[in-house]
């Protein structure tokens, strides 16, 4: 199975009680068909807000529309986990939360509800102050690092740091979209750093995709690992196995006790 998760959802959605319009909703609902029909099996919308996590932010999940031949994980069970098989021709839907957090103080948001409503939260650092609490377990509810991949941090992804982070379990994002927007020196930069940081381990490949023609071919994705002297093998993982270790690390942590017993809750009929 291959999975994208990062299909963006726009600005207005990052806001509490946030509302896009039809016009919108239709863009993102063909992104997400042609993501199924490039073979992806799995993509997540990505809701990006600024500072605290309020229970305000998830209104914007009421209003999603049905999308054509697609299951949303937050319309069925919630024992249906993230991770498990889609239904033949079909393509899941998942909810993703990333923070973009410039005070330490903002990140104990995401401990507990309303952060166990998403399917993955990520954090997007904006210091190395920031990156070093998201990687060693300060806050509960983060599996993912989305670092800017389109401009300068100003920080260093230090090994060491890194490392903390992968033995959590922790995945590091690296979104492509800014390559094909212009910044593609910058982004062969940031995305080589966390190569060499991580060397493919815990590494996820996204698209970041706005419109249906930024979409590309799993195959197409795996191939830039090429120009960051990543291992094929590695850089296919990055599509698959990686991202569905990312999932698994939001579904042990939201659905489990201390990682040993499941919380299952009986589907309503």
């Amino acid at each position: 199975m291959f999975y994208d998760l990062n299909i963006p959802l726009p600005e207005a959605a990052g806001k509490p009680n946030g509302r896009l319009s039809g016009h919108e909703w239709a863009q993102i609902a063909q992104t997400i068909e042609r993501a199924r029909e490039l073979g992806y099996s799995v993509v997540a919308l990505n809701q990006t807000i600024h500072g605290r996590l309020t229970p305000e932010h998830l209104q914007i999940w009421d209003t999603v529309p049905q999308f054509a031949n697609s299951q949303r994980s937050w319309a069925e069970a919630r024992a249906a986990d993230a991770r498990s098989s889609v239904r033949r021709g079909e393509i899941r839907v998942l909810r993703r939360l990333t923070a973009v957090i410039s005070d330490a103080t903002q990140g104990h948001s995401l401990s507990g509800a309303p952060a166990n409503e998403y399917d993955l939260v990520a954090v997007q650092p904006t210091s190395e102050k920031i990156l070093l609490a998201a990687c060693n377990g300060t806050w509960e509810a983060v599996d993912m690092v989305a670092l800017d991949m389109g401009s300068r941090w100003g920080f260093l992804a230090k090994q060491k740091i890194v490392a903390q982070a992968l033995a959590l379990g922790v995945s590091f994002e690296v979104a492509f979209q800014p390559a094909l927007e212009g910044a593609r020196q910058q982004w062969v930069c940031n995305a080589s750093n966390i190569v060499r940081v991580t060397r493919g381990q815990g590494m996820v490949w996204t698209s970041g995709a706005r419109q249906p023609p930024d979409i590309r071919t799993p195959y197409d994705i795996a191939n830039l690992g090429d120009a960051l002297q990543l291992n094929g093998d590695l850089s296919k993982c990055a599509l698959s196995d990686n991202a569905r270790a990312a999932l698994t690390h939001a579904f042990t942590r939201t659905s489990t006790l201390r990682a040993v017993a499941s919380i299952h809750q009986e589907a309503a009929y």
